[in-house]
């Protein structure tokens, strides 16, 4: 009984190697300019709006970065909504006061990290532009999404 079931793993393993094999060795029969148009038709599409979500540790310095954000795509006739202020992250560590004893007696310390988000409605290349010069405060984190 245990024979039979060794050998229908072993034969079940080679016929999974066997139709790799196969899938591997078929050529690919996408034409090259049909990917390309169909990535220009997503980069038309994406365009209509830009994500740009921010985090930070200090709200003054995220507060600095969405004016100066705003202003440069209000410049460029762009449309903007937010910043919309999303959850503050709290993260919490324990650090026990001293090594060696008194482990009742310990320390909570916090890192607070701020998020927001801004949409950019049907922004042009100016405003791509404008939004890549910026001089954003250090200790802001940015992420863009088209």
């Amino acid at each position: 009984m245990a024979f039979a079931c060794a050998s229908a793993v072993s034969a079940s393993s080679l016929s999974a190697r066997s139709v790799n094999v196969v899938r591997a060795r078929q050529p690919v029969r996408a034409p090259v300019r049909a990917v390309v148009a169909v990535r220009a038709e997503a980069a038309v599409v994406a365009a209509q709006k830009i994500r740009i979500r921010l985090k930070s540790f200090e709200v003054r310095h995220m507060a600095a970065a969405c004016d100066k954000i705003i202003a440069a795509a209000k410049a460029t006739e762009a449309t903007v909504s937010g910043p919309v202020p999303l959850p503050t992250r709290r993260r919490i560590y324990c650090v026990l006061r001293s090594p060696h004893v008194n482990k009742d007696s310990r320390e909570h310390f916090e890192t607070r990290t701020h998020h927001r988000l801004i949409d950019v409605h049907q922004p042009t290349a100016q405003t791509i532009d404008a939004l890549m010069g910026l001089e954003l405060p250090a200790g802001v984190e940015i992420e863009v999404k088209l």
